[in-house]
């Protein structure tokens, strides 16, 4: 604050603050330029004196003035240097430091700590500390529900002064405050874009009432604090984010190798397939085996779910067939291993449909088990009949049991195998592409004398312009055997 003492004759002190700074002085009368003075008397000293008084004051409040904008300077200089530094610092725990230093530093204080919100918004949670002890910063939580302080200083969004913090009733923690040596506390809201991110506070080592400039220095630093832990906390997103998405795409690079580049080339059989994952992870999968006395094994398969978890239960069940396949005769016994090892090994909800068919390429007959899968369609001389299910889904129930069945194989037979994705593809309108389209469209190619390469890209051509450019809800495959 800034005062003015009485002047003392022809004398006025300039007081800023409660200390003189400076004194005007006015002459002796019959020293004075008549200009400034020439009456003479009483009357003419008690002019120069209010005169004088008048000018101390002016000067006065011109000294307030210039410590204002000083400390406005200084104010300015500081979140200035504060803000580049929060821009080059991407680590949070690295923003929390330096602003738990910063804000000792600039205000000239005992200590100060910092608070952040943590995921359900009811806990402050001590995160940084400057020139307090490690038993301080391990006190224990702060629940909104049992601070009045921190719920006024959230709601409100504005300061919150503590004279002593060894006595106030409010503060939770006064043993610990003793402790550290810290009296007087001022908390403040750290708020980015309206939203509460935490609480910052300032601690002295005496009895100490803050200033206007200290309030407001507190206030923009907070703000600053909390834009650059929103910034910090994005990063670090991004980071794992990055890394999430690498880890991605080595996995689905993993998963496509378990997908045969191209079908195999047997003699008699004209092979195509297609695999189109919804993410780029999928759940969906088909295989070709080449077993012992001129046997080829086919499968189709469509896990529950998508993305992540589908693709490593894909894994599963496909390592699965393929180790029991080698070994056991019976498809129907396959199919009851593969069960069985997938209820060992996931969750009752998770589970699969399997087509598992295999050629006798001497015998030309295709023999077959369906757990619980979209039946296959078989295209001979014009009809088309389906391949229906011989038991239930795969990962269900441990005892499930399946048959198998056998199918001669004719010149011109077209087996044609998919899963849901292809049937499911929705148009604009929300109206499945469905069974009856893509069977004639399978039956369009077939009737062009195509070849399974062909029919292939004529029923996903189709689906594709039904669907337009509406995003598909599921995995996508399909494998085409022509006998020729």
């Amino acid at each position: 604050m800034c005062a003015l003492w009485a002047a003392a004759g022809c004398q006025a002190p300039v007081i800023v603050e409660g200390q003189a700074i400076a004194r005007v002085i006015y002459p002796p009368s019959d020293q004075r330029p008549s200009a400034v003075g020439g009456a003479g008397g009483e009357e003419g000293s008690d002019a120069v004196a209010e005169f004088a008084k008048v000018m101390a004051e002016g000067l006065a409040r011109q000294c307030c003035r210039s410590d204002e904008a000083a400390s406005r300077v200084v104010e300015l200089a500081t979140l200035y240097r504060l803000t580049a530094e929060f821009t080059g610092q991407r680590n949070l725990k690295a923003v929390l430091d330096l602003v738990a230093r910063t804000v000792v530093e600039v205000l000239k204080a005992k200590a100060c700590s910092i608070r952040l919100l943590n995921e359900n918004r009811t806990e402050l949670v001590i995160k940084a500390v400057a020139n307090l002890s490690s038993e301080y910063l391990n006190k224990g939580p702060i629940l909104l529900s049992d601070s009045k302080i921190d719920q006024d200083i959230l709601a409100s969004g504005k300061p919150v002064y503590i004279a002593d913090e060894r006595n106030d009733p409010r503060v939770l923690y006064p043993a610990e405050a003793r402790r550290e040596g810290i009296v007087s506390a001022l908390c403040a809201p750290m708020i980015y874009k309206g939203r509460a991110e935490g609480v910052i506070r300032v601690y002295t080592a005496q009895v100490h009432e803050f200033d206007w400039f200290e309030v407001s220095l507190l206030q923009a630093i907070a703000a600053q604090a909390a834009a650059a832990i929103v910034n910090a906390r994005l990063y670090e997103e991004a980071v794992r984010s990055a890394e999430m998405r690498r880890a991605l795409h080595t996995a689905a690079e993993v998963q496509r190798r378990m997908i045969p580049s191209k079908p195999p080339a047997v003699p008699g059989l004209d092979i195509a397939a297609v695999y189109v994952p919804c993410f780029e992870l999928g759940g969906d999968f088909y295989d070709f085996l080449a077993l012992p006395e001129d046997n080829l094994g086919l499968s189709v398969c469509d896990v529950m779910g998508k993305g992540v978890r589908a693709s490593l239960l894909m894994a599963s069940v496909r390592a699965s067939l393929r180790a029991h396949a080698e070994n056991v005769y019976a498809i129907s016994e396959v199919l009851r291993k593969v069960n069985r090892d997938l209820c060992n090994d996931t969750l009752g909800s998770e589970f699969a449909t399997l087509f598992y068919g295999v050629v006798d390429l001497k015998a030309r007959r295709l023999t077959y088990a369906n757990a619980g899968h979209v039946p296959p369609l078989l295209f001979r001389d014009g009809s088309v009949s389906q391949l229906e299910s011989t038991g239930p889904i795969v990962g269900i129930d441990p005892h499930g049991r399946w048959t198998h069945r056998a199918l001669p194989l004719r010149k011109g037979d077209v087996l044609l195998a998919y899963t849901d994705g292809l049937s499911d593809a929705m148009n604009f309108a929300d109206e499945p592409f469905g069974h009856d389209r893509l069977r004639q469209a399978a039956q369009e190619a077939i009737a062009q004398g195509q070849p399974s390469e062909g029919i292939v890209r004529h029923v996903l051509w189709t689906m594709r312009r039904y669907s337009g450019l509406q995003s598909r809800p599921d995995d996508l495959t399909m494998i085409a055997i022509r006998e020729v």
